[in-house]
């Protein structure tokens, strides 16, 4: 089978769905296109604003730095801290002392001229003591600070120098290697405010580093400052990433967008980093949004789709019910529909088909009905001249014995008996009508066989005696369990007649006990209820079968089985319609 082939054959709701994937797959493509695009600039707009905060940053940090040396320059000629340094033995103890109290102030100038500023001091070897923007008095000379930091820093790659994890500016006066200085200026750099300040700069998970030229110092912008370490050791290999350049990278196991900025003046570079989650968040959620898109586009297709497929579908279901109940024989409905639209037309052309099947369907069954009526009244006429000639046998012999007692019960039964089948009254009798007649007709049987054959009928349950009931539906049903069954029996024959009424049907069964029923007699007969044959012969229990489904349907009728006693039960099945005027009796 071929593609065209499969197409054509698969059913409706299949090609809905391919024919809005088919509209659909243009737009969703177009569609993933562009939202790629966007989370494409997106991205390039986050790395561009990344780029664009650590280039800020470190031209603040430059301008501050640069204020700050250009002080430092013009302290180097200071008249107090030249005197001091060089004639402070010689001076006078006031002199000395405000020329101290001079320069204080000028190094607290210096010092509240940056906030990135920690301390500033001077130390003077003459003097053997250190003077502080932070000490209120003049501290001794620490000799091995002293030692760590004259040592004058190469100014064209890096003017800091680390000291006890302490970062310091040095300037020492005169800039010689081999003798010592007269004095050295330091500028102490606040480590916590410079973290602090990269701390604003950075963004949530992320941070930054500010590196020393050979890496020997480091100040982390982050509170993590393991992460910040980790940084700035692998920030350190990537050698090809210039000033400007973004580049992904990891750190554990977590990974990072990275930006670096190296200073021209001071030899410091500046990395600032974000998680590549804070990156790909906006993008994830711009592709969750499509992702949701794309799953309300298909729900809302699918939904489109079963609409209507079941606008087209559900009508037709309808409709093709309604055909599979005329193939039952349901000829008495039609089918309704609300709009009108091509399938309310189609409804109405189908209503007027069914009112025509159902005419026709009416004049058979009228005919048929007629035909059955036209049996029951021959099987009303008819008398079984087997059980006439009997009777009238055991007649002759209760006269000859003079069994006048018996022959008065005989006599009235036999009666009634004549009376209630040869009257062509209505259809339809009570219920307590027919049992009596059942029971006349038992009495009747019960004198011709004595001892062989017991019998039981059930007293009449309260409600049933009204009950509307076809005639002769009873007693042809224990005129065949006598015929087949019992009749043949010399003794312990058994017969019962039970009644049951429930709120929508009555159930009455006949069993006896005869031995001449087989299972395949039993398939015999229940094959001869089901077949429905005119040609048949319609006595006995056949034409009662037939009675109760043309008057009641499908669900009435006879059910055939074995009975507990062993032999054949016949149960008849009789829904409740209503009840019937007691029927006026002859005389007799």
């Amino acid at each position: 089978m071929n593609l065209r082939e499969r197409l054509t054959s698969l059913r409706l709701f299949p090609k809905l769905v391919l024919t809005f994937l088919l509209v659909l797959s243009p737009i969703y493509v177009i569609g993933t296109l562009m939202n790629e695009s966007g989370a494409k600039n997106l991205k390039q707009e986050m790395d561009n604003s990344l780029t664009s905060r650590v280039n800020l940053y470190m031209e603040i940090l430059d301008n501050d730095l640069y204020r700050v040396f250009q002080l430092l320059h013009q302290y180097v000629n200071d008249e107090d801290l030249q005197n001091l340094s060089v004639k402070a033995e010689i001076m006078s103890d006031f002199d000395r002392t405000q020329a101290v109290l001079r320069l204080k102030r000028r190094l607290d100038l210096l010092k509240q001229s940056s906030t990135f500023v920690e301390n500033v001091s001077v130390m003077i070897p003459l003097m053997d003591r250190t003077i502080s923007s932070n000490d209120n008095s003049i501290q001794e000379l620490d000799r091995v600070q002293f030692e760590g930091l004259r040592k004058a820093p190469n100014r064209l790659e890096s003017p800091f120098i680390v000291w006890n994890d302490r970062i310091f500016i040095s300037m020492p006066y005169p800039e010689t290697t081999n003798r010592e200085p007269v004095f050295l200026l330091l500028v102490e750099i606040s480590r916590s405010e410079l973290g602090s300040t990269l701390s604003r700069f950075t963004t949530k998970g992320g941070g930054a580093v500010l590196t020393g030229k050979s890496m020997n110092w480091a100040i982390s912008g982050t509170a993590d400052t393991a992460a910040a370490g980790a940084f700035a050791k692998d920030i350190r290999g990537l050698d090809t990433l210039s000033s400007g350049q973004v580049r992904n990278l990891t750190v554990g196991k977590a990974s990072y967008r990275v930006a670096k900025q190296e200073s021209s003046l001071y030899g410091m570079s500046l990395s600032m980093f974000v998680p590549t989650q804070n990156v790909d968040a906006p993008v994830s959620t711009y592709r969750k949004w499509m992702i949701a898109l794309s799953a309300a586009s298909i729900a809302i297709m699918l939904a489109f789709s079963l609409s209507l497929y079941r606008i087209i579908h559900r009508p037709l279901r309808s409709l093709l019910q309604s055909f599979r109940r005329i193939e039952q024989g349901q000829f008495n409905q039609t089918v309704e529909y609300p709009f009108k639209d091509e399938f309310g037309y189609l409804y109405d052309q189908f209503n007027s088909m069914v009112r025509q099947l159902n005419v026709m369907v009416h004049e058979v069954y009228e005919q048929q009905y007629r035909a059955r009526l036209s049996e029951l009244r021959h099987l009303q006429s008819q008398i079984n001249p087997h059980f006439l000639y009997n009777t009238y046998f055991i007649l002759y012999r209760m006269a000859k014995r003079e069994d006048n007692e018996n022959l008065v019960r005989l006599t009235k039964h036999l009666g009634e008996y004549f009376q209630y089948i040869t009257r062509d009254a209505a259809d339809e009798v009570p219920f307590e009508r027919e049992a009596h007649h059942a029971r006349t007709y038992m009495e009747i049987q019960s004198i011709r066989f004595g001892h062989r054959i017991e019998t039981h009928f059930d007293e009449l349950p309260e409600g049933s005696d009204k009950l509307a009931v076809p005639r002769l539906i009873l007693q042809p049903i224990i005129e065949n369990a006598y015929n087949h069954s019992l009749e043949k029996m010399t003794r312990n024959g058994r017969l019962e007649v039970r009644i049951g009424l429930g709120p929508d049907v009555l159930l009455i069964s006949v069993e006896d006990n005869g031995d001449q029923l087989t299972q395949e007699k039993l398939e015999e007969l229940q094959l001869a209820l089901r077949v429905h044959d005119d040609v048949r012969e319609s006595t006995g229990m056949l034409n009662v079968h037939r009675r109760l489904r043309i008057k009641y349907g499908e669900e009435s009728g006879l059910r055939l089985s074995i009975g507990e006693l062993g032999g054949l039960k016949v149960a008849i099945v009789i829904p409740r319609e209503g009840e019937t005027p007691h029927e006026p009796t002859a005389d007799h």
